[in-house]
């Protein structure tokens, strides 16, 4: 049961998981190994903290309120395995966190309104972190592991399933929580260890395609490559053509490796043309 005396601090978007069944479904999930160091964003009170705890070697926790600390520290009785840092994980180096050995394991319940910085972040280490799994706003989730020619898929859908292969486990009820949201939750993994690496010419420019494509989604591609890259109709088709994409195609209509495609050829003819 939630406990009554603990004051939920609304401008911390603090929804604590309480569902033991849910919690119990995530630790399948993320299969934690009694090797790994684990990086847990946001743990509140520790339900999820004190049954993962047992299974890893390290749980660095980062909970920025202070009130919850001392919940999160009742929970696992001063585990030596535990190290919670009482931080803003935005303003948090996370590099001291790396293990000397194999790579660090993301985790986190994280307040829907910071969602993407904390991706974005990660994202930036990515090279020493295997995987993050996070419990999301479920409409968030859907975007994030859309496939494409979907109503949900967009520039979030390429920006993260560029750097990860993302997976949508499972959705969790506004009433495991407490307070109760207002939406459903999602749990998923993002896992930056992916089967089929690719890379572009210039990322940069990759996604100034990708988000200027969806900017206007329901127009077609070609129009949003004028408008974003000042191409003219020839060139915008030409390099659709060239790229093995339809000179009709709409941006939710183009897979990934498309779109990598298509940013090396609309490089290609900047550099030629320059």
């Amino acid at each position: 049961m939630a406990d009554k005396k603990f004051r939920y601090k609304k401008g911390l978007g603090q929804n604590f998981l309480h569902d033991t069944v849910k919690i119990d479904r995530m630790i399948t999930a993320i299969a934690p190994d009694p090797s790994e160091t684990f990086l847990e964003i946001g743990p509140g009170s520790g339900n999820l903290t004190k049954k993962i705890l047992p299974l890893v070697k390290k749980i660095f926790a980062v909970e920025l309120d202070k009130e919850a600390i001392e919940k999160l520290k009742t929970a696992t009785a001063g585990s030596q395995w535990l190290e919670i840092i009482n931080a803003d994980i935005l303003e948090t180096d996370v590099t001291k966190f790396f293990p000397k050995e194999g790579k660090l394991r993301v985790i986190g319940n994280i307040p829907y309104y910071i969602t993407t910085p904390i991706i974005e972040m990660v994202i930036n280490h990515k090279r020493h972190i295997k995987d993050i799994y996070l419990t999301v706003q479920k409409e968030v989730a859907e975007r994030i592991c859309a496939p494409e020619g979907s109503k949900t898929y967009g520039s979030l859908s390429v920006f993260c399933q560029y750097h990860a292969d993302c997976e949508y486990l499972f959705t969790i009820g506004r009433k495991a929580f407490f307070p109760v949201p207002d939406v459903d939750s999602a749990f998923i993994r993002m896992n930056f260890e992916k089967k089929t690496p690719f890379t572009v010419k210039n990322e940069t420019e990759f996604f100034k395609l990708t988000r200027g494509g969806f900017e206007q989604r329901r127009k077609m591609l070609s129009n949003n490559i004028k408008r974003v890259f000042g191409f003219n109709e020839e060139q915008a088709k030409k390099a659709l053509r060239q790229a093995g994409i339809a000179e009709n195609a709409r941006a939710e209509d183009v897979s990934i490796i498309n779109f990598a495609k298509l940013s090396d050829v609309i490089y290609n003819i900047q550099n030629i043309d320059s």
